[in-house]
């Protein structure tokens, strides 16, 4: 692909709402033991065939989720050189604002942005605000030199966004947790099995906008390629304009509908390579199809630091072989950052 080219979709198939299961979470969340084992057995039929799902009576607040959207739109309403205020621009940072390929164009920052291959990192039409988890005081990685453990770059332009987001990375990790207990279940082993290599975890949070089809981006231009997350499973939510399609086992692409109220689940390399394939990391992707800006909002769980990932021992049959390799999660995550944001060049604490 030349740089600066589009790339484009053809139009994905409707779906009905079996295909990616919707799952009343509130059953596992205040249920009896059958409910329990009954949610767990809807996420095990959904992880195994395709890797996504959708979580309605959840916990979080509407309101919370409003309010995370709301500053979304305000944030990338604002003017390219203001957004550009919190653009990682130093070696080594990832965290802000990662404006899509075209706007970067006449801009010369470092860190992040310098890649031939930009288009494909920043997803084509997509804008994005990244955020690390904000840790405790009492959590064993604060204050540490690692820099993977950066600083975010906050909007000092936009009260009330910092507030927002960190309560929302409370509610969304405390829902992250309950999942971590129900994957457990699905799989057959004690609810805290994932817990204990999610401790500290690389969790990373992102804001999301996907510019509305215009005459000179047409309605398969796409706002992220197709590509499946590095997480061991993340939480999305979407507005209500639609464009996230995903890959179903037949090799079809099937738009996910926007569902009121629910949470997008999906399943990541990590947690795949874990249960040596028995849950399933899909290709997704994004595409801006109609006239209206969308906006989402990610939180991408990773394991801690120093997690070993490879297929585990309660995944693997008598006789069954590991489909994966071994990997150290803290080298893997700097490779992904790398690759995807080139950052790392440099391995050094950032100070701001």
């Amino acid at each position: 692909m030349m740089s600066g080219e589009a790339l484009h979709y053809a139009e994905a198939e409707a779906i009905g709402s079996e295909e990616i299961p919707i799952v009343d979470f509130g059953r596992f969340l205040n249920g009896d033991a059958a409910d329990r084992a009954a949610v767990a057995a809807e996420i095990s039929a959904a992880c195994r065939r395709i890797g996504f799902f959708y979580v309605t009576n959840h916990g979080v607040p509407e309101t919370l989720r409003e309010n995370v959207l709301g500053e979304a739109r305000a944030f990338f309403a604002e003017p390219m050189a203001r957004k550009m205020e919190c653009a990682p621009l130093k070696e080594g940072q990832w965290c802000g604002f990662v404006p899509s390929r075209g706007a970067m164009e006449g801009w010369e920052p470092g860190g992040s942005f310098k890649t031939a291959d930009a288009e494909r990192v920043s997803g084509g039409t997509l804008e994005q605000f990244n955020m690390m988890r904000v840790l405790n005081a009492d959590d064993p990685n604060y204050g540490g030199a690692d820099p993977v453990y950066q600083r975010n770059l906050w909007p000092r332009f936009q009260p009330g966004f910092v507030e927002t987001m960190i309560v929302n990375q409370r509610a969304v990790l405390k829902l992250s947790g309950e999942l971590m207990a129900a994957l457990s279940m699905a799989l057959g082993v004690e609810e805290d099995f994932f817990a204990r290599f999610h401790r500290s975890p690389l969790a990373t949070f992102g804001l999301n906008h996907y510019p509305a089809r215009t005459d000179t981006q047409p309605s398969d231009a796409v706002g992220v390629g197709a590509h499946c997350d590095a997480s061991s499973f993340t939480v999305l939510l979407q507005d209500d304009v639609g464009g996230l399609e995903v890959r179903d086992p037949s090799g079809r692409w099937i738009a996910a509908p926007y569902v009121p109220g629910a949470y997008v689940i999906n399943i990541g390399d990590t947690m795949m390579a874990w249960t040596n394939g028995h849950f399933v990391s899909t290709l997704h992707r994004v595409v801006s199809r109609r006239p209206v800006d969308r906006f989402s909002a990610t939180m991408f769980m990773n394991p801690d630091l120093d997690a070993r990932v490879a297929p585990l021992d309660a995944f693997l049959a008598e006789g069954e072989a590991p489909r994966f390799e071994p990997f150290d999660n803290g080298d893997y995550m700097k490779s992904f950052y790398q690759r995807f944001y080139n950052v790392w060049k440099k391995v050094s604490p950032i100070s701001q």
